[in-house]
């Protein structure tokens, strides 16, 4: 089962005016398209392009990494 997500990007001054460029591109060949949504396309594009699941856990092993937490909730060097 899938579950739809809602994501916040935040784009540095160069990333945006790459995807602005993109825009004025495509409203030259007669299509009307935000940065939002070609964000949104490209992104859901790469993770297509991925295995969710190992999306999922390279993102769990990172928070692990960062917080070193146990994925078990154990606190490292501490037990429950």
């Amino acid at each position: 089962m899938s579950k739809p997500t809602t994501v916040a990007v935040t784009l540095d001054a160069e990333s945006y005016a790459v995807f602005q460029e993109a825009v004025a591109l495509t409203e030259a060949a007669g299509a009307k398209v935000s940065v939002a949504h070609l964000v949104q396309h490209h992104l859901h594009d790469e993770i297509r392009r991925q295995n969710p699941r190992k999306i999922a856990q390279r993102f769990l092993k990172s928070v692990v990494r960062q917080i070193n937490v146990s994925p078990s909730g154990e606190t490292a060097g501490r037990k429950n």
